[in-house]
């Protein structure tokens, strides 16, 4: 039997946390007298609770002046926060994302103490996270329990215990590696600075703006004080500088919170005073002097001019809007997360910093290895990136076609852990919104199942799938009843709640929740074969459909339609961060589904065509027109002979495009009706953005770079669509 006195010690003594999972009736009662033993050994501290809605908190007796109890719902809430022992009791409710923000939280010499019931009782139940997973007509005994055996496979591991009525863990002294303090150097943000990393990364970021650099990226580790360096930077280039004006932007308004924070800390050792503006409890603004840092989302950043651009977690970002903030900048700093909870963003330095460096720009880069809160090594960090697959990465790319790949299911419970390691890593590198919680999902829920697309027995595209639909009539009422969402079937409720289609709801569909291609084989089409065969899977299991729900960015929506997939949906508003709509495309397998879905499409598209000059006029044109080109047979343009006449007098340069504008109208929205192909991408989108969306000819140039007069090119436009459009032209 492991003493936890001798573990408490360990801890204390090596200044590296410790983990301690406790399970039985009693473990509440037992974590608490563990965390008294570390106060005493300590001389006091902070001990963070963390509970289900209060439940047990009354079996903790710990004096109140050094508790802080949260609800795990309010996880979110402590990040930035620092504390000496964590107690969390995981009977009722169990998040990967929770577990992985609360150990995050927990200072080096610090204790991270886990209650359990017993491991019997415990994978016999359901947690309310696990309970989401029971959607119409799975059941309950559908629930798998995996992602709770992989977590108490990985107890014992060095740095963490188990303590209850099987034991495991040992004593293995210090295992992290020593660092020095940071320097005094009597400057007074300088020495703000939590590591001497943070100081060399500041030092490197000022030097980059005093040598006129283009760009500075940025990237680190979870808990490294990034936002926060970035922060004391800005104070000093907006103090010691001419720049008067930073656009800060991040795909996370929580997560901008903290540079923020560090920016007044770095105005308050100045002497400076400043003034916040919040909204909704988030800082979006601080003014000083005449000067202020601003929060603008992703898409509004990129468009406006402003000497210094700041993007944090710059991975969550499209590379098209990196790109447009770089070249509406003078100087751009980008960060991200390599490994953390929230995500990994190591594709973002495969992608974007590749093409940075073949671009002549004059930047420099930086990496942050050292945490703020414990040392470098520390065994539970290693831990908890292993157990949540955080720091997964794929393994080296093999040779070969996609003909040559093999596809089969993935039986996440019996597949060897190097293997799943590179099968996630997939995701890591190509899906930087990746969440632990994703990972539970995919282990336990019913509904969910992994593909895999292999090459010389490696993974090459990894698959993660949903089935949805094949709801009964009773369920189908309710919906429409209550003209609300079920969970678990996303495109069904939304074609069903939409358009008035009842019965898309009773037809069996697979959604593609995620699909992620090797980083060095994208682009060779092992992603469409990896489709073909989830397509051929389906049809042969009396699938009706595949589809697919995503943040739509032109170059995603570009490879579902080139795939055969019809957009059928797209939020009514925009991600009040990102800035993208949220869009389903859906691919027909049965007769069924090809005749509804024909129906759906019509619906979609008259809504879309009438709705871009409202609703959707901040759409991407690009976007726009990859939504509206499934091809409609059927539809019939009508034009007065008035409209016709000052139709051709435009074409002709007899009239301008305001006298025949109606008529331009009614043209552009039959040709995107008919969804053909008689235009270039580029004159697609200028047709969408000046006759469907009604944007301003200044904005239309500027939009998208016209050298030559957008007025000019817009009539030979037109004059080229009426011609491929069965000699209209002519006919006018």
């Amino acid at each position: 039997m492991i003493d936890p006195a001798s573990i408490v010690e360990e801890a204390i003594t090596s200044s590296e946390r410790r983990l301690i999972t406790i399970s039985g009736e009693d473990s509440l009662e037992r974590a608490s007298e563990i965390a008294k033993e570390w106060l005493s050994k300590h001389g006091g501290g902070r001990v963070l609770l963390a509970t289900h809605r209060g439940i047990g908190t009354e079996r903790v007796d710990l004096d109140e002046g050094s508790l802080t109890s949260i609800d795990f719902d309010q996880t979110g809430d402590i990040l930035g926060g620092t504390w000496d022992v964590l107690i969390a009791d995981f009977s009722k409710q169990f998040r990967a994302n929770d577990l992985g923000r609360l150990v995050e939280v927990v200072r080096g010499g610090g204790l991270v103490l886990f209650s359990i019931p017993s491991a019997e009782e415990w994978l016999s139940t359901l947690t309310e996270f696990q309970k989401r997973f029971i959607v119409p007509p799975f059941e309950e005994r559908g629930v798998r329990q995996f992602f709770k055996a992989r977590f108490l496979s990985f107890l014992g591991r060095p740095g963490t215990f188990l303590l209850g009525e099987e034991v495991r863990g040992q004593l293995v002294g210090k295992v992290s590696r020593d660092r020095k303090p940071p320097e005094k150097t009597g400057d007074p943000i300088m020495d703000l600075c939590a590591t001497l990393d943070q100081q060399r990364v500041l030092s490197t970021l000022i030097q980059a703006v005093n040598e006129k650099k283009r760009a500075f990226i940025l990237t680190a580790n979870r808990g490294r004080g990034k936002s926060a360096v970035i922060g004391l930077a800005l104070a000093h280039i907006l103090t010691k500088t001419k720049v008067k004006r930073a656009v800060v932007t991040s795909p996370n308004l929580e997560g901008i919170q903290t540079l923020f924070e560090f920016l007044m800390r770095g105005l308050d050792s100045l002497g400076v005073k400043y003034e916040p503006l919040i909204r909704n409890g988030h800082i979006i603004d601080v003014k000083f002097r005449g000067r202020n840092v601003f929060f603008l989302t992703p898409d509004s950043a990129a468009e406006v001019s402003v000497k210094l651009k700041v993007v944090d977690e710059a991975a969550a970002i499209p590379i098209s809007t990196l790109f447009r903030i770089l070249h509406t900048s003078r100087f751009a700093i980008f960060s991200s997360t390599v490994h953390g909870y929230e995500g990994a963003g190591r594709g973002f330095t495969l992608r974007f910093l590749k093409r940075v460096r073949g671009s002549n720009l004059p930047y420099m880069e930086e990496r942050m290895e050292e945490p703020i809160r414990y040392p470098p090594g520390d065994p539970v960090e290693t831990w908890l990136y292993d157990f949540l697959l955080l720091n997964a990465e794929p393994g080296d790319p093999p040779s070969g076609s996609p003909e040559n790949a093999i596809y089969e299911g993935l039986d996440l419970s019996k597949v060897k852990e190097d293997f799943l390691r590179k099968f996630y890593g997939i995701y890591v590198l190509a899906h930087y919104r990746n969440r632990p919680n994703d990972l539970a999902t995919l282990l336990d829920a019913p509904h969910h199942f992994a593909r895999v697309l292999k090459l010389e027995g490696e993974p090459v595209v990894s698959l993660h799938i949903a089935e949805e639909g094949g709801l009964p009539n009773s369920v189908l009422e309710e919906m429409m009843r209550g003209q609300r969402d079920i969970p678990g079937h996303m495109i069904p409720s939304r074609v069903v709640l939409h358009y008035d289609f009842k019965s898309f709801g009773k037809l069996r569909g697979w959604r593609i929740v995620r699909i992620a291609t090797h980083p060095d084989l994208q682009g060779m089409g092992f992603g469409t074969r990896a489709l073909e065969e989830v397509e051929s899977e389906a049809e042969v299991k009396g699938i009706d459909w595949v589809g697919a729900g995503f943040g739509a960015t032109n170059d995603l929506l570009r490879f579902w339609v080139r795939n055969g997939y019809m957009p059928v949906h797209i939020s009514p508003r925009r991600n009040p961060v990102t800035g993208e709509y949220s869009v389903l495309v859906v691919k027909p397998l049965s007769g069924k589904a090809k005749n509804l879905l024909g129906e759906v499409v019509k619906e979609f598209k008259r809504r879309l065509l009438n709705s871009l000059h409202d609703v959707y006029f901040p759409l991407n044109p690009l976007v726009a027109r990859h939504l509206l080109k499934t091809p409609i047979r059927s539809g019939k343009l009508k034009l007065s002979q008035s409209q016709r006449s000052r139709l051709i007098g435009f074409v002709k340069g007899t009239y301008i495009y305001e006298l025949a504008s109606d008529a331009v109208y009614e043209v552009a929205k039959y040709y995107f009706w008919l969804g053909k192909e008689c235009l270039t991408p580029l004159e697609d989108s200028v047709l969408i953005a000046k006759v469907l969306q009604g944007k301003g000819w200044e904005m239309v140039k500027s939009r998208f770079g016209l050298k030559v007069d957008p007025y000019e090119l817009f009539r030979e436009l037109i004059r080229n669509l009426l011609t491929c459009l069965n000699g209209l032209s002519d006919q006018a």
